[in-house]
């Protein structure tokens, strides 16, 4: 489509008139539908509207069946001369006709293509009209939930065991991450990198979520830009992946590849839109094995006009033009909002009752959209409102997001923070959202003040959340802000907590809530103004969520956040359930990776996603083991072992082939406060000659002060270091990285290889190693040779 100006301007305006045609008017004298067909160089036929004595107002609208066919919507006098001409972007578009007298007789609709905007069949269309003489009503409002009496709370220590973190991206910060395991157990994850960048990310994990690599040929984002807003990432039963890109607020980019990520084609203007946000996905893989009846699901919410679900297909392979990027109103009573702008959850679809599930804020308590979805049914669907019992803490569902899960007996929860207590809050349905139970707190101390809900639903019964928590009781808003007060920010320690609550849709409920992070991620504020942060100077680092999910077996895989380093940066890292009882009932048996580790051979391609597919292995990047240990108290002594060293050689479009272990450990941050240093010791060959050895501690490259962006591994201290065989070792006081290392635990030891023009690149993520921690004393670190 072409992009004209003052069409987010003149969108805004027809987005507040649409609130009145979609819902209607109070003082409706004549309404009615209209329906036909354009092609892309003519208009379809007109469509009359009378007018009679005493009306006021003519309000119409129309949609194109595809979305992304990009139409007017005109607005003819009975003499035959243009009134209105609705062009704001590509559909629905509106009118809104009201002047200081309104003449009677009939009034013509006509529904055009814009020039070179009608992109593909089918080119049909539906409207709806209304003439008024009083004001208008509202849109959509909600039923009364039915209630009933909360259950009984047993509470209990948990007794799963998490992994130590995994180094998702050793490089590049980024918020709201989100997992997705598809069909053959591959983590696909996805986050912002922020609007001024243009950039969000993919991460692929291959082996279960111990290594992960960023799906790019080059770096930066999967598919073309723009984009750098809010993002998703499903799969469906075909292996077809799907992501979403918000872009600046204006409009959506869907993306598909069907080939693992190597490629992907787009669409920029999928749901175009004035102020879309915040954008979910949710898969129907129907009732068959086919792809015909797949169905990608698309919720998003337009600022002050209301809420969206739309469809597509799924993919039915690499040539099909629709599937996951053409996309229609899902409603029966489209182009009507759903309900009233609000901040909303993951949409969620439930394979058991087919039903689709979006909970939404509203004022003093969740408000749940509910569509019964026929199976192979993408339009048409009938949606209604349903509210959840009021939240107990004073104020309402807020602090960001709510959650919804579904379990596999089709029992519905509803989860939420108070924005008064800031405790977590959680409401159950077995009847489908018609009648909730009354709403339970599940936290406990020391998990006093509360921020960023997520739920997974388990076994029948079983419901699973994650959130942070702080022991520091007030406001999130409230605390100590890292950027003006680092040392006071560091007052207040978030960790990430688990519960999982058993038997709960029954009378007695028991709730296990531990940590599942081993250190505190976070310091002091959690700015809640969304993008109004940026105004605000409120700390966003970590944006407004983490996700996480669960792997086949019911083990809990969160992606989350860690700002604690040197930088405030969003670290992005990943914590396994390892051990205890999944939330589908089975043992968790996750691997735990111990020092000395070993690594698979084979897994160094580069570039490991490109247009052609993976490169070939590079023996010399390709990690086969890394160990840790100190040969005396004071030396900490780095093993790197290689499938072979006998060329030196960077990766192509690189200069410098690099070799490094990072680590965490209780350090001292820039202004003298408390932070878990990011640390490295290293090796680097220029051109394939005789590497040189290095450590320090981590620069950041930033976009404005103090947003740390990347990560850099500088040269910074020199190390003695030499090449045994195919071993890199390295020796280096542990006095000597130029800042202390305080604590006894080097956290998620990671080894990182690839190539790099100079510290401050975007390195070539060629091979890393699986992450562990490394207690002082506890390992001699092997020979020096």
């Amino acid at each position: 489509m072409s992009f004209r100006p003052g069409r987010i301007i003149a969108a805004a305006a027809a987005a507040t008139f649409m609130i009145t045609v979609f819902a209607g008017a109070a003082g409706a004298v004549a309404s009615g539908t209209f329906s036909g067909t354009i092609t892309p160089t003519s208009c379809g036929p007109m469509h009359d509207v009378s007018v009679v004595q005493g009306d006021t107002t003519i309000d119409a609208v129309a949609a194109e069946y595809v979305s992304a066919n990009d139409i007017k919507l005109e607005l003819y006098s009975p003499t035959g001369r243009l009134l209105v001409d609705g062009d704001t972007l590509t559909s629905p578009e509106s009118v809104h006709y009201a002047p200081e007298s309104l003449p009677t007789g009939t009034y013509h609709l006509q529904v055009c293509p814009f020039p070179g905007g009608v992109v593909t069949t089918p080119y049909d269309y539906t409207g709806a009209y209304s003439v008024t003489n009083g004001p208008p009503v509202d849109i959509p409002g909600s039923d009364l939930g039915n209630e009933v009496g909360p259950p009984t709370i047993t509470r209990t220590t948990g007794k799963l065991r998490f992994s130590p973190a995994t180094v998702v991206d050793a490089q590049r910060t980024e918020g709201e991450p989100l997992d997705f395991f598809d069909k053959s157990g591959n983590l696909w994850e996805s986050g912002p990198w922020g609007t001024t960048t243009q950039n969000s990310f993919i991460h692929r994990s291959t082996d279960g979520g111990l290594e992960f690599h960023v799906d790019s040929p080059n770096g930066l984002r999967p598919d073309p830009g723009p984009g750098g807003g809010d993002t998703d990432v499903v799969t469906d039963d075909q292996g077809n992946v799907y992501f979403v890109d918000l872009e600046a607020l204006v409009n959506l980019g869907t993306s598909v590849s069907n080939d693992n990520g190597n490629n992907w084609r787009k669409n920029p203007a999928a749901v175009e839109n004035t102020a879309v946000d915040r954008q979910w996905y949710a898969i129907d893989n129907g009732t068959t094995t086919s792809a015909a009846d797949n169905t990608v699901f698309l919720a998003y919410h337009a600022t002050q006009v209301g809420t969206y679900i739309y469809s597509s297909p799924g993919s039915t392979g690499p040539t099909d033009p629709v599937g996951g990027l053409v996309w229609q109103n899902a409603s029966a009573n489209a182009p009507l909002p759903l309900a009233r702008d609000a901040t909303c959850a993951q949409l969620r679809f439930d394979p058991v009752k087919r039903n689709l599930y979006y909970a939404c804020n509203e004022g003093n308590h969740v408000r749940v959209t509910i569509g019964h979805v026929a199976p192979g049914q993408r339009t048409g669907i009938k949606f209604h409102n349903v509210t959840v019992p009021v939240s107990p803490g004073g104020g309402g569902p807020g602090h960001l997001f709510p959650a919804l899960a579904v379990d596999k007996g089709g029992n519905v929860y509803a989860a939420w923070i108070d924005t008064n207590d800031s405790n977590v809050y959680y409401s159950s349905s077995t009847d489908q959202g018609t009648t909730w139970t009354s709403p339970v707190q599940v936290n406990s101390a020391p998990s006093t003040t509360n921020e960023f809900i997520w739920a997974q639903g388990g076994a029948a019964g079983t419901l699973a959340l994650a959130w942070y928590g702080t022991d520091a009781a007030g406001q999130p808003d409230s605390f100590p802000n890292w950027a003006d007060d680092p040392q006071g920010a560091t007052s207040v320690k978030w960790w990430g907590y688990v519960g999982v609550i058993g038997k709960a849709t029954t009378a007695y409920a028991t709730i296990a809530q531990q940590r599942f992070t081993e250190k505190p991620m976070h310091y002091g504020q959690i700015c809640n103004q969304g993008i109004g942060c940026s105004v605000s100077g409120g700390d966003r680092q970590m944006a407004d969520y983490f996700g996480f999910n669960v792997d086949k077996s019911g083990a809990m895989r969160l992606v989350y956040n860690d700002t604690t380093n040197q930088h405030n940066g969003a670290g992005l890292f990943e914590a396994r359930q390892v051990g205890g009882k999944t939330i589908l009932g089975g043992n968790a048996k996750g691997l735990t990776v111990q020092n000395p580790a070993t690594d698979p051979a084979g897994d160094a391609q580069w570039p490991h996603y490109s247009p052609t597919g993976a490169g070939a292995n590079q023996p010399q990047f390709d990690f086969t083991g890394l160990q840790v240990g100190q040969p005396s108290a004071g030396t900490l002594r780095v093993r790197m072992s290689l499938a072979s060293l006998k060329s030196l050689q960077p990766p192509a479009g690189k200069t410098s082939a690099f070799w490094l272990t990072r680590f965490q450990a209780l350090s001292v941050g820039d202004s003298g406060e408390e932070a878990y240093r990011v640390f490295y010791v290293g090796a680097e060959s220029t051109g394939g000659l005789t590497p040189s050895f290095f450590a320090g501690t981590t620069t950041c490259t930033n976009t404005t002060p103090k947003n740390c962006k990347i990560l850099n591994y500088p040269a910074q201290q020199q190390v003695t270091g030499h090449v045994c065989g195919n071993t890199i070792v390295a020796d280096l006081p542990l006095s000597g990285f130029g800042n202390p290392v305080n604590g006894a635990l080097l956290y998620n030891v990671t080894a990182l290889s690839g190539g790099r023009n100079g510290s401050d690149d975007l390195y070539a993520d060629v091979d890393t190693t699986r992450s562990f921690d490394y207690v002082l004393g506890s390992n001699s670190g092997g020979s020096s040779c």
